[in-house]
């Protein structure tokens, strides 16, 4: 029996190493893989659109659309999601969870502070939150996001004064698709709520990559 486990203990001991320890080449050892992005810092930048709902709290208050109320505006807006470019930078706290901070710069302009008004505001939302991985299958994984956004995007209303900051709740889920230990792409689906300006509530669809170090 111990010689059997004499000649063991140097194999254990070599895979050990295989796994945590790149070859001369730069290049991970066949059979082993990182947990995760464990220990990574990642960047991430991703172009996304969708719809949205916006149910005013007061008539004089313009979303987008005419209607008619004493003031001739829409009380509620259906509208596409002007799309815009966000940039995520993360890191991987455990092996399926990353914290990340997330900044969303619009491509489009939004609509404006009344009917007649020229374009609008480009939408500009900067959200922390954490990003939680699922069902690990080495190249493709699940994620799902929790996030507050914070939402400056400069509207105005009709008399040109800026409608402040709001805040939002919002989630992503997604597949992640890892083609490297230092890359990877993705497509997601989220919702997203805010509540201070006027009711929002929206459906983005969306895609990325990442890469990550090291």
């Amino acid at each position: 029996m111990l010689v059997v486990l004499s000649f063991a203990a140097p194999g254990v001991a070599r895979a050990d190493d295989a796994r945590e320890v790149p070859s001369e080449t730069g290049a991970t050892p066949i059979g082993s893989l990182r947990a995760g992005h464990h220990r990574q810092l990642g960047l991430s930048a991703q172009i996304v659109s969708g719809s949205r709902f916006i149910k005013t709290w007061d008539d004089d208050v313009y979303c987008g659309d005419r209607g008619e109320s004493g003031t001739g505006n829409a009380v509620y807006c259906f509208s596409r999601v002007p799309v815009t470019l966000d940039l995520t930078a993360s890191y991987g706290v455990r092996p399926h969870i990353e914290l990340m901070f997330e900044m969303r710069f619009g491509l489009e302009r939004d609509f404006g502070a009344t009917a007649t008004s020229g374009n609008g505001p480009r939408l500009r939302h900067y959200s922390p939150g954490v990003r939680f991985f699922f069902n690990d299958k080495g190249l493709m994984k699940f994620f799902s996001t929790a996030q507050i956004a914070l939402d400056a995007t400069g509207y105005e209303d009709a008399s040109g004064e800026r409608r402040g900051v709001d805040f939002a709740l919002r989630n992503a889920n997604g597949i992640f698709l890892d083609f490297h230990e230092a890359y990877g792409a993705y497509v997601f689906f989220g919702e997203e709520l805010e509540f201070k300006r006027w009711l929002e509530a929206g459906l983005e669809l969306g895609v990325g990559i990442q890469g990550r170090y090291p």
